[in-house]
């Protein structure tokens, strides 16, 4: 890496561009940004690789145009279906649309077009914003379920082809405000246009209520014993793995009897803060919040004081998820979240586990280890990182990645109730043997 280059684009768009050295490049897909504080963010580099060893992947099937539009009418129409690009005429795909932080991203490869705006009338029956893409062809793997679903109150979205323009037309809610367009390009890999709202905050754009929440309701989440899948793949790391028959067990939980053990349990995002979109528009909120609500009460009913950093969905910041570990003065802190990457990579699957302290990654190895074993997933490793909830509380801290809810394989388990209390199950039973182990 030669260079890191950090600008402002507008008020409300800030650029990074990294610069490698000579023969060397990466798959800007898997570059991961989270925000730790609304003014820290975190990026995460993949590995990179030569330039000889870089190609192109091909969009896999289920990825592929053939899908059925989503409840959400979200719609995409090609009526031409030759997806090469002419001479003099097609000069860029249109590749994927995307929710950001701060609004909608729509990627387009080849020349970037200029973008023409068009608002409906007053007297319409529905307020509607439509970006005039000319030049330019729709790729196969931009299909309905790709679409932004249940994002800052944008009903639906059409993208429909005519002659050699592409139309990207946003069905507006009743809380939607106006929206502009500002072109972005990132040296040769990122390029297209930016949607982003006018004259509001985005934290301020609630999302389209059209979908049902799929959490569980609250009074209706309880301990299940743990039902170990009929496919179980053994970590190489047996060392970490549990020793003990009382450890190794599939249905009965460790007790603590030590005294008091306050565990704080960090259900990630909530209210207006979905998260993570994946696959579907399954939002990691959904996935994550039924998930903690069981470990907690798991926990408690082997002898372990639980606090909740939130017992609803709503939406709260870092610092106020620390201040109640550290006023409870409890004695560990798990956060949980649901994973990742673009969707045009749904080969990406597994467990994540992050630390920060020393004392924090023993407890990490320990409940991943844990998790690994009882799920059968794909082990992407216990790592290192600085997220704000992990590094600014003073107790042996993790944050567990539960799955990616854009992977192919992780998508299936994540939607399935029963999947999600066999994950809360192993989270329990990691965080009561690491408490047998350390107090």
């Amino acid at each position: 890496m030669q260079e890191v280059r950090v600008g402002q684009l507008n008020e409300q768009t800030a650029r990074i561009v990294i610069e490698l050295a000579p023969g060397y490049t990466l798959d800007p897909q898997q570059v991961q940004v989270r925000g730790e504080t609304s003014r820290r963010w975190f990026v995460q580099l993949p590995e990179l690789t030569t330039a000889e060893e870089d190609s192109p992947r091909s969009a896999p099937s289920s990825q592929r145009g053939d899908q059925q539009p989503s409840q959400f009418s979200n719609r995409v129409t090609a009526e031409n279906d030759d997806d090469s690009l002419s001479a003099g005429q097609q000069t860029a795909k249109v590749q994927s649309n995307v929710a950001t932080a701060d609004g909608f991203f729509i990627r387009v490869s080849g020349e970037t077009p200029k973008v023409r705006l068009s608002r409906s009338r007053p007297r319409d029956p529905k307020r509607t914003i439509t970006l005039e893409l000319p030049d330019s062809i729709i790729a196969s793997d931009l299909t309905p379920a790709s679409l932004p679903e249940n994002r800052y109150s944008i009903e639906s979205w059409d993208v429909s082809q005519s002659d050699s323009t592409v139309f990207i037309t946003m069905t507006l809610g009743d809380d939607s405000p106006d929206w502009q367009t500002i072109g972005t390009e990132i040296g040769n890999s990122l390029r297209g246009s930016s949607v982003l709202p006018e004259g509001v905050e985005i934290r301020d754009i609630p999302d389209s209520s059209t979908r049902a929440d799929i959490s569980e309701p609250a009074e209706q989440v309880t301990a299940r014993p743990l039902e170990r899948p009929s496919a179980v793949r053994i970590p190489n790391s047996s060392d970490r793995l549990p020793t003990t028959s009382s450890e190794a067990s599939s249905t009965d939980l460790p007790q603590v009897s030590q005294g008091r053990i306050v565990v704080a349990l960090d259900p990630g995002h909530g209210g207006r803060d979905p998260g993570a979109v994946g696959i579907g528009g399954l939002q990691e909120k959904q996935v994550i919040f039924p998930i903690s609500q069981q470990v907690a009460a798991i926990l408690r009913q082997q002898g372990v004081e639980v606090v909740m950093t939130r017992n609803s969905d709503i939406e709260l910041d870092l610092d106020p998820r620390v201040q109640i570990a550290e006023r409870a003065d409890a004695d560990l802190f798990v956060s949980i979240h649901a994973n990742a990457i673009n969707l045009s990579r749904p080969d990406v699957n597994g467990l994540e586990t992050y630390y920060y302290s020393n004392a924090g990654a023993r407890f990490a190895r320990t409940v991943h280890d844990i998790v690994l074993r009882s799920m059968g997933m794909r082990d992407r490793r216990v790592r290192q990182a600085r997220f704000y909830v992990i590094r600014r509380t003073s107790m042996p801290a993790i944050l567990i990645e539960v799955g990616f809810v854009t992977g192919a394989e992780d998508i299936h388990n994540l939607r399935d109730p029963e999947w999600r209390s066999q994950m809360a199950n192993a989270i329990a039973r990691g965080i009561l043997i690491h408490i047998q182990r350390e107090f």
